[in-house]
């Protein structure tokens, strides 16, 4: 079967980047053509197309191109990504070694919570969980810091389309409630709920934020009923916070305003 020619420009363009990066300098569209073997017209269009969105700036005296920003914002999203999930993990064991109980750590994929990791409990009564199971944000006290950056609109589209009942029965199905209770979570810097999932037991949870602030992930303290009351909450809210904490000032979160 013939290439078909959108998937013959991507594979141009992208060869055109890996030419750039190796070069690890400004190069010229005559270098350009010459090295990759690209018609005159295709390279030129495809620079034109690849500068216009940002990936490819001109750079140098000579007329010659180099990388362009685009691609420094890809790469720190990529750094960010990377580093969430290796110190994440780290973050997640000391949490459970700390407190005895399962530990969870959540991001929002699409419109639903998503649980990447978890470390379960060591104390004799513990919450057993799932790593990769995925729930409607108002089930968890995670799923509501995730979505805690949305503006109103879309907050609300998002909560109509996917809240669901819980199997106790028992999460929040107002969405007012959720919205209120969203922006009140996020102010505080922690987030509850219990019985709303599963009878006689919770969660707290606490956001990681990144170098703008904004919650890209959820450490969550799984826990039965009894041991989230009292002294037994003051103590997990604290160690939960300062994980978040921790692991929100590794990806830069604070930096921006120093």
């Amino acid at each position: 079967m013939a290439d078909p020619g959108g998937s013959r420009s991507v594979r141009r363009a992208l060869r055109i980047l890996e030419y750039m990066l190796d070069c690890a300098e400004p190069v010229t569209m005559a270098r350009l053509i010459d090295a990759l073997a690209i018609p005159k017209s295709t390279a030129y269009e495809l620079v034109r197309t690849l500068t216009e969105a940002g990936y490819v700036e001109p750079s140098g005296r000579d007329g010659g191109f180099f990388l362009g920003r685009k691609l420094f914002l890809l790469g720190m999203a990529y750094r960010n990504r990377v580093d969430l999930l290796r110190d994440g993990a780290l973050v997640v064991e000391a949490l459970r070694d700390e407190t005895g109980e399962t530990v969870q750590f959540s991001v929002l994929v699409e419109d639903h919570m998503h649980v990447l990791m978890k470390e379960e409990g060591i104390r004799p009564i513990r919450i057993i969980s799932s790593a990769g199971s995925r729930v409607p944000v108002n089930w968890a006290a995670a799923g509501r810091l995730l979505v805690s950056d949305l503006d109103e609109a879309p907050l609300r589209a998002l909560l109509s389309a996917t809240m669901r009942p819980s199997p106790s029965g028992r999460a929040c199905m107002d969405i007012d409630l959720l919205v209120e209770q969203v922006r009140r979570f996020r102010a505080r810097g922690y987030a509850t709920e219990v019985n709303e999932v599963n009878d006689h037991a919770g969660c707290v949870a606490a956001p990681v934020l990144d170098a703008g602030g904004r919650c890209v992930a959820a450490i969550s303290v799984v826990a039965p009923e009894h041991r989230l009351a009292g002294a037994d909450l003051d103590q997990i809210v604290a160690a939960v916070t300062a994980a978040a904490a921790r692991l929100s000032a590794r990806l830069g979160a604070g930096e921006a305003g120093r």
